[in-house]
């Protein structure tokens, strides 16, 4: 875990901020960053400093938090505890819904919150400690666009494979180790190994723009077919590949090919 630990208020009315903030003091783990009333000066501060705990109101300056949140959701290895708090959920009912659809929060507060935070920010604040020690031993955890336009949570270290959708062109099928998860995304396939490179996804191109393996999840292989863990179909490596691939084979896995 890092060794300070740091918080955002990104709310529109000074006076709640200040309140936050006091009730905050006597956790001292956790170090302030101050605070934000208008979207385009949090969004600085969280490009910047990556906060562990946001403290999220809905009605902001020149936005709303859906605008927040989706940015959050658009960074690479960041996935903060999220404390999100509305007063205008009678006002607006489709809140709840959009904050429950589309994104990541950790705790849906109605307003007035002194209450809730008095009573229960010390079990928020060791949710919130455990999810950034998480994340800290856990580095390859992205969010992917679902082609029905909804976003997920991934951790790439789970990736077994990625194949071509078999009717939609543009589009790629993720296969991930958990329950045997399948996720279409529209993504250019140059853009999946320049993804997997970032993060340092040991992976093999079996078939140009058709599936590639991820090396951790070889199971065995059968010239010219390998089984992965946790996946049930064999994947094909095209004639021209196959001196290539049993040369990373070996030397990244020290099999004995007979």
């Amino acid at each position: 875990m890092k060794a300070e630990l740091t918080f955002l208020v990104v709310e529109n009315a000074p006076d709640v901020c200040d309140g936050i903030i006091r009730r905050m003091a006597p956790h001292t783990q956790w170090q302030s960053l101050g605070y934000s009333v208008s979207v385009k000066d949090a969004l600085s501060k969280i490009f910047e400093h990556r906060p562990n705990l946001l403290f999220l109101d809905w009605g902001l300056s020149g936005g709303s938090a859906f605008e927040i949140m989706q940015n959050i959701q658009n960074m690479d290895n960041y996935n903060p505890y999220i404390i999100f708090n509305t007063g205008f959920q009678k006002d607006n009912p489709e809140i709840p819904q959009e904050i429950i659809n589309h994104y990541q929060v950790d705790k849906y507060l109605i307003k007035p919150i002194w209450e809730t935070l008095n009573q229960h920010l010390s079990q928020y604040l060791l949710e919130a400690e455990e999810k950034a020690a998480l994340q800290q031993n856990d580095t390859k955890k992205i969010w992917l666009d679902e082609s029905s336009g909804k976003k997920i949570l991934v951790d790439l270290d789970k990736l077994i494979c990625i194949c071509q959708h078999p009717t939609e062109a543009r589009q790629r099928i993720f296969f991930f180790q958990d329950d045997y998860k399948e996720i279409n995304v529209a993504l250019q396939w140059q853009k999946c190994y320049e993804l997997l490179n970032r993060f340092a996804i040991d992976y093999f191109v079996t078939k140009t723009r058709g599936h590639l393996i991820c090396k951790k999840f070889i199971a065995v292989y059968e010239r010219p077919f390998v089984r992965l863990k946790s996946f049930p179909a064999k994947i094909e490596v095209v004639k021209e590949s196959i001196k290539q691939f049993e040369n990373w084979l070996v030397n990244s896995h020290n099999f004995s090919l007979g």
